[in-house]
């Protein structure tokens, strides 16, 4: 975090720092492809909050399921190629 600057583009788990380096101006992209930004990292951050209750209460899920290729795909071509190539994704 201490190493980002505005414009970087970042490939983060942690939603909590990610809503962090949003403020810093750093692009996120999740390692399942999702790009997050202001307007969606608020819903992120909720069902992080609900997900964290439910396991208090012992409601225990599945846990996330496996990267597979499509996904890795996904990530690859869809988030980062476009994003690249889109001169508005470095530019605010």
């Amino acid at each position: 975090m201490n190493h980002t600057a505005k414009g970087d583009i970042t490939v983060i788990q942690d939603i909590g720092l990610a809503s962090t380096l949003l403020l810093k101006g750093v692009h996120i992209l999740s390692p399942k492809g999702n790009v997050y930004d202001e307007s969606g990292i608020q819903t992120a951050l909720d069902l992080r909050f609900l997900n964290a209750k439910a396991r208090k209460r012992g409601v225990y899920g599945k846990g996330p399921k496996s990267f597979n290729s499509d996904e890795r795909a996904k990530f690859i071509y869809k988030n980062f190629v476009e994003k690249c190539r889109n001169l508005d994704f470095f530019v605010e």
